[in-house]
């Protein structure tokens, strides 16, 4: 399991590495859209390759936050899902420590954390105003229920329209 880590840093370094030999900033955006319709609605640049997404869990009524990096792989960018806080188990959040992906699970400042090098095919987000969804940059914050109840679709691009 410290050898999928051990790659999921390479595949890191690889992508800023590669932004950085074409002469540009690591510009990587996460686009967002209504999953079922296709519509674009916002844009975020990723400046490090990464993102969280915090949330209120809906059974356990305790915050949640998932994170993120954005990877090169011969088929475009991908998303890996690289851990998981959280306060309380609930329906959905990972209780063994064998859970698919896993790397470590262990009880860090009074919260769980499970890290792992899982690969996301389709990120979808289900917002909801009561849960306070969230996504997360090194600078900023989206409050994704500016949409709320919906699907939302959340891919890496290449940038960001301006």
């Amino acid at each position: 399991m410290r050898l999928a880590a051990g790659m999921l840093c390479i595949l890191a370094a690889t992508a800023d590495a590669v932004a950085a030999s074409a002469g540009a900033p690591n510009t990587i955006g996460l686009s967002i859209s209504v999953y079922r319709e296709g519509k674009p609605l916002d844009c975020v640049v990723l400046e490090q390759s990464t993102f969280e997404l915090s949330f209120i869990h809906s059974v356990s009524l305790t915050p949640v936050t998932d994170y993120y990096t954005v990877v090169q792989s011969p088929m475009g960018f991908q998303i890996v899902q690289t851990s998981e806080t959280f306060f309380a188990h609930g329906q959905g959040l990972p209780s063994l420590v064998n859970e698919p992906d896993a790397t470590d699970f262990r009880i860090e400042n009074g919260q769980f954390v499970l890290t792992m090098s899982r690969p996301i095919e389709q990120l979808i987000v289900r917002t909801d105003v009561r849960f306070e969804n969230r996504l997360h940059t090194r600078s900023e914050t989206t409050n994704l229920n500016r949409w709320p109840d919906n699907g939302l679709l959340l891919k890496p691009v290449s940038s960001c329209p301006k």
